[in-house]
Order: structure tokens, then sequence, then C-alpha cells
């Protein structure tokens, strides 16, 4: 193997870390017809197809899985020792990439996010709003939080925080529909979705059930679920650390106290372990230790 062949090799790692050519270009600033040919350079060397590809695949064979598996550990040691090095600097520089939905920022990150620049002048944090990972990759996304776990491949994650929830409407949402008196009832009023959940699970009386969700109103913003329940437009799932804070103020109620509702979750996601710089793993980790208390981040939602 000359150094040509293990060039070539890295390409293919880096082409299939990052889900194709196209992405893999801008994560290694190397054009996508040089990545596609290095590829092509080492299926001939090999004598074996390592990829399918057109304009809509991007798919491993049989062989490109197993020096996928066989070799990319090994450049993601490389790179982690080249990290240490880098680590070791004293001064953290260059972009970092956020996303995350939207209260998340106004209650927790952006504040973060400045004091984490002010000790690192050198560091520029930009911050999208999004619950899930689809445009991981796209956006060159290096850290995401999101509500549920991630199924894009290449991707790590861990949970940030587990928060109970609970059912809650206004006293006018009550006042003009009543409220249910079981989760079945719960089908004959109008509810607010915050995200793509197809039903909710809740158990009462040791009995668990699916209540399937086909909202009145639905909107990918914690923050504007809390305004349509206040507003009176229906029921919703919130976190009950949220709640508290409405409920003592008289603006929402909680519904059917004694059902037992799932936890919210919210999880960080970064890529692959081994290929992460300094200054995203010092933002990430800043993220981890400023979050040691997620209700105390929670409840200021409701304030």
């Amino acid at each position: 193997m000359n150094a040509k062949d293990i060039a070539n090799l890295h390409w293919f790692c880096q082409s299939v870390q990052s889900g194709g050519f196209a992405a893999a270009s801008l994560q290694t600033k190397v054009s996508a017809p040089t990545l596609s040919r290095a590829v092509a350079h080492l299926e001939d060397k090999l004598g074996e197809k390592l990829i399918h590809r057109n304009a809509k695949q991007f798919q491993l064979t049989s062989a490109g899985e197993e020096y996928y598996q066989r070799f990319s550990g090994i450049f993601g040691q490389l790179d982690e020792q080249w990290q240490l090095l880098n680590n070791s600097q004293p001064m953290l520089t260059g972009d970092i990439h956020v996303s995350c939905p939207e209260p998340f920022a106004d209650y927790f990150l952006q504040k973060l996010a400045i004091s984490f620049m002010q000790q690192h002048p050198g560091v520029n944090v930009h911050i999208t709003f999004a619950s899930d990972t689809q445009r991981f990759f796209e956006d060159q996304i290096d850290l995401a939080v999101v509500t549920t776990p991630t199924q894009t491949p290449h991707l790590v994650q861990r949970r940030l925080f587990e928060s109970p929830l609970s059912l809650a409407a206004s006293p006018s949402y009550i006042s003009t529909f009543g409220q249910p008196d079981s989760v079945e009832q719960l089908q004959q009023h109008h509810l607010l979705a915050g995200n793509t959940m197809p039903y909710w699970e809740l158990k009462q009386d040791n009995r668990l059930l699916k209540v399937p969700v086909k909202p009145k109103y639905s909107v990918n913003s914690l923050r504007l679920t809390i305004q349509a329940a206040k507003a009176g437009v229906g029921i919703c799932l919130l976190p009950s650390a949220v709640l508290d804070e409405f409920v003592k103020k008289g603006e929402l109620a909680v519904i059917l106290p004694e059902v037992h509702c799932p936890s919210g979750n919210a999880y960080i996601v970064w890529v692959d372990r081994k290929l992460i710089s300094a200054r995203v793993v010092a933002f990430r980790d800043s993220i981890f230790k400023h979050m040691e208390n997620p209700n105390e981040f929670l409840s200021s939602i409701g304030q």
C-alpha cells in the first residue's frame, strides 16, 4: 500500500462517514468529483465495487462495508491523537454550528453561547432552529439538540435530560368544552401537538392506552404551543416543570391529573466520536455542565 492508496482509502471513509460525496466535500473542503475519483481509483486497485452510486443513491456494497468497518476506526484513532495535540493548544478558534428547538435557544443556549464566546474570542457560534437531525450533514451541523432519538447513520447521541409531562388546558377551554373524564374522551377534544408524535401513550388505572393525535393545531415550538393552549385552542402535553408556573398564575390547569403521562427527552447529537474538534467538544461539555438542573431551565420557560 502506497501513500496514494492510503489517501484514497481515507477519502472513501470520509465519504461514507458523511453519507455521500457532496456532504463529505463540505466537511473536508475537497471537491465531490475529487472524492468520487479517489474512490473509483481505490475500487480499481482492489478489484471490487465499494459503493453503489448514482444521482439518487449512495450505498455501500458488502465489500465496502467491510473496508469501512476495518479502516474507519484506524483513521478515527489517528484523528483522535491529532485532536489531543490540538486540545493542548491554549486557544480555541473556528465556527460551531448548532441546531436546536427554539425554546432551548431562547431560554438556555443563547446565554451559554455568549458566555462561551467571551471566554474563547476566536470561536464563532451559529444557531439554527430544528428539533431533528434530518439536515445535520447538509447544514454542516456540529451539535444538535433534539427531542426524539436520531435515526441518522454515523451520529452519536447522549441524553441531555428527561422531564415528566402533564396534560393541560386553559380555564377558558375548560369553560367552553368541558374537560375529559378519561383518556378515551381525549379523542373527542381539540388537541395541540408540538411535533410529529403520532399518538400519546398514557396510563390510567393500570391500563396503557395510545391516543391517536389528530391535532386541532400543531406547531413545532414549545413556546407557541403554550401560547395556543393559554389562548384556549385545546389540550396539550407540557413538561410538568413548565406547567407548574402557569398553573400558579391561573393561566393553565392540569387535565386528568391521575393519568401517568410519558416523559419528554432531549438529546445532544454529534458526528462520530473520533472526528470532533476541540472547540465542539468544549462547547458540548459546557452544555452538559450547565444543564445539571434541567427543571431550572424548563421552569424559566413559564416565567
